[in-house]
């Protein structure tokens, strides 16, 4: 048996998709946990949730990263539109975030002390930044993902046809 026609075991795919889920449910969860209860009219809460979810941020791209490449290597086209779709919720998500950030930073800066205003605005900006970040990673992810389940779904298609292709040109040698 060739190396090339061995493949995981369903199981084993199954704890890999849940493993990343977890990569992103656990984050999720921790941030919720720290920033309850909601107090959305806070801006001080606001900032704090804002800046905190910057910490949070990476782990579950990265868990969608993993997610997508399995994904793509197993040919799982629905797989990878629902992964494409939850980044495109996150780049939505994100864009909230980049807009309303800042303006809470204008806010609170001019109830901030003197002495503290340059590493308010240090943290401001690297929460920003990570903000940024994110939002690039997950909308190309879900650009990306969309585009090559797209590509494997015609592949799939044009295969199909060439093996039929091939079954009706064996059956009529053999006639």
């Amino acid at each position: 048996m060739s190396q090339g026609t061995i493949r995981p075991s369903a199981l084993s795919i199954a704890g890999a998709y849940f493993f990343m889920f977890v990569l992103v449910f656990w984050p999720m969860v921790d941030l919720t946990s720290s920033v309850w209860p909601l107090q959305l009219g806070n801006l001080q809460w606001r900032y704090g949730v804002m800046g905190l979810m910057a910490a949070y941020l990476h782990t579950p791209i990265l868990a969608v990263v993993l997610a997508m490449g399995l994904a793509f290597v197993l040919q799982h086209q629905v797989a990878l539109r629902l992964l494409s779709i939850l980044s495109f919720l996150g780049v939505l998500g994100l864009f909230l975030v980049l807009v309303l950030f800042p303006l809470d930073v204008i806010q609170l800066r001019s109830a901030m002390a003197e002495e503290r205003l340059s590493s308010f605005q240090a943290g401001a900006l690297l929460a920003e930044l990570k903000h940024l970040t994110a939002f690039v990673a997950l909308l190309l992810l879900g650009m990306g993902g969309w585009r090559t389940a797209g590509e494997l779904s015609r592949k799939s298609r044009s295969s199909e046809g060439s093996q039929l292709t091939a079954e009706v040109l064996k059956a009529q040698k053999k006639d």
